[in-house]
C-alpha cells in the first residue's frame, strides 16, 4: 500500500480490494486505496467523507461499500458511510443504533450484520442488521459473550463470530448465527484464544490468521475449520506476526 495502516477495514467490489481508514501510531486516516490483482497495483480512491478513523468495520452490499462505525482515539462513532461508484464519492447513510469500534461486519443474504465491539465504555455482545429495503438498522438477538475485536465470517449461510476480548481476556470461543431462526448457537472453539485476527472462507474451509492471544502477545498461527473435522492449526512459523489486520478473498 502507499502507507502503512493498522486498524483499517477492507471490502471487495468489482474484483478489487478496497482498504479504508486505519491509523499509524497516533495518526488516523480517512484515505482509501484499492488493489487490482490483474495489474498488481494500488490506486488512491475517494477519501471517506467523515472524520479520519480506524477500528471500523466494512462490508459490500448491492455493489456499494459500507464503512461502519469506528473511532479516532477520543471519539467513538455510530455513523455509516457508503461508497457509490457511480457517484464516485462516499455519502453518509443510516447510522447504527449503537456506537461501535473494534466490531465486525459481514453481508449475508442481502443484509449487513454488525456484531460486538466497544462503545467507549463497555465491550458489547449486541448485534444489529441493516436491511437496504427498509434502509434501517434493527437489533437481532445478542450473543452470549461480550466480544470486542472478534473476527466475523460467513459459511453455509450462517455467521461465525470468532474469538475476541470479553472484557477480561481473549477467548477462543465461537458463536454461530442462523438468520433463518434468528438465534445464536455455540460453535467449536478455536485451539488458541485470539482477538484482532483476520479471517476468511475459501470454498468449504474457514481460516483465522494471526491476532493477539493475551492482550500483549501476537501470534503468527493460522487455524483452519471444516465442518466435519473442526479446527486444526495448519501453520506455526516465524515469518511475521500480524494483528489489527484484515483478510479478504478475491
Amino acid at each position: 500500500m502507499s502507507i502503512a495502516r493498522s486498524s483499517a477495514s477492507v471490502a471487495q467490489i468489482c474484483g478489487e480490494l478496497y482498504v479504508f481508514g486505519g491509523r499509524i501510531d497516533s495518526e488516523w486516516y480517512n484515505t482509501v486505496e484499492s488493489y487490482n490483482p490483474t495489474d498488481n497495483k494500488w490506486i488512491l480512491r475517494p477519501s471517506l467523507s467523515g472524520q479520519p478513523r480506524g477500528s471500523l468495520a466494512g462490508a459490500r452490499l448491492e455493489n456499494k461499500i459500507f464503512a461502519i462505525g469506528g473511532e479516532n482515539g477520543s471519539e467513538f462513532f455510530s455513523g455509516v458511510e457508503m461508497l457509490d461508484l457511480d457517484l464516485g464519492r462516499w455519502i453518509m447513510t443510516q447510522s447504527m443504533l449503537e456506537k461501535r469500534f473494534t466490531h465486525a461486519a459481514a453481508e449475508l443474504n442481502g443484509a449487513i450484520y454488525v456484531v460486538g465491539g466497544c462503545d467507549g465504555k463497555h465491550c458489547l455482545k449486541s448485534a444489529e442488521r441493516f436491511d437496504p429495503r427498509e434502509h434501517s438498522w434493527t437489533r437481532i438477538q445478542s450473543m452470549t459473550t461480550k466480544r470486542s475485536c472478534p473476527a466475523l465470517t460467513v459459511m453455509n449461510e450462517k455467521l461465525y463470530v470468532l474469538g475476541g476480548f470479553d472484557g477480561k481476556e481473549m477467548v477462543p470461543s465461537v458463536e454461530i448465527y442462523d438468520p433463518r431462526n434468528g438465534s445464536w448457537m455455540t460453535g467449536p472453539a478455536m485451539n488458541i484464544p485470539r482477538g484482532f485476527s483476520a479471517a476468511a472462507v475459501v470454498k468449504e474451509s474457514m481460516y483465522v490468521i494471526g491476532g493477539v492471544i493475551d492482550g500483549v502477545t501476537m501470534t503468527d498461527t493460522v487455524e483452519r475449520y471444516r465442518e466435519n473435522s473442526g479446527w486444526e492449526v495448519i501453520y506455526r512459523g516465524s515469518i511475521a506476526c500480524r494483528c489489527f489486520a484484515s483478510a479478504i478473498v478475491l
